[in-house]
């Protein structure tokens, strides 16, 4: 009889325990989770504030003038693409004045400087001139033909369509006099 009381007596402190002992538990958990939550906005938040200031102090791209630096920014980027006379060819020119010819990446690239002329007749438009964007594909013909033109313009005046022409005339000359050296 003894040995019934004494395990009515354990069962009875037992939930009073388990209880316990599950309130505890829970408020640990509830409060880890409260921690976890506060410190992952704490994390978005710094890591917001970061990438603003990162934005903040990416410099935005400028146009030195041809000899004023050394820098890779491209200013004059043209593709040219023709399919019946297989010819696809890539241009890109820096600001320091460097040349960088392919054959969309069917061959070596090759590398020159622009001469004097070339570097003032090209700083007047980028100075001249809003940025140009230049797409113009063909495809209806049997010699499917894309040509696009990108000048990276600081002026303050569109370029109209002759002035726009006159440019893809320069980028070819300038492809072809690399890609024949």
């Amino acid at each position: 009889m003894n040995t019934n009381k004494q395990s009515k007596k354990r069962n009875h402190q037992n939930p009073g325990k388990q209880e316990k002992n599950s309130s505890r538990t829970m408020k640990f958990f509830y409060a880890l989770m409260l921690l976890l939550i506060a410190s992952s906005s704490l994390i978005r938040i710094a890591g917001a504030s970061r990438r603003n200031t990162q934005e903040k102090k990416t410099p935005t791209p400028q146009v030195l003038p041809a000899g004023g630096g050394s820098t890779a920014a491209r200013v004059l980027v043209f593709h040219r693409e023709s399919t019946g006379a297989n010819l696809c060819e890539d241009l890109v020119i820096t600001a320091a004045g460097n040349a960088i010819y392919s054959t969309c990446g069917n061959g070596a690239e090759k590398q020159s400087a622009l001469s004097e002329t070339e570097r003032v007749q090209l700083q007047s438009w980028i100075e001249q001139f809003q940025t140009v964007n230049y797409d113009y594909s063909d495809t209806a013909q049997a010699d499917a033909i894309t040509t696009h033109l990108f000048l990276n313009g600081q002026g303050s005046r569109q370029a109209d369509d002759a002035e726009t022409q006159q440019i893809i005339d320069f980028a070819a000359v300038m492809a072809t006099k690399i890609a024949s050296q």
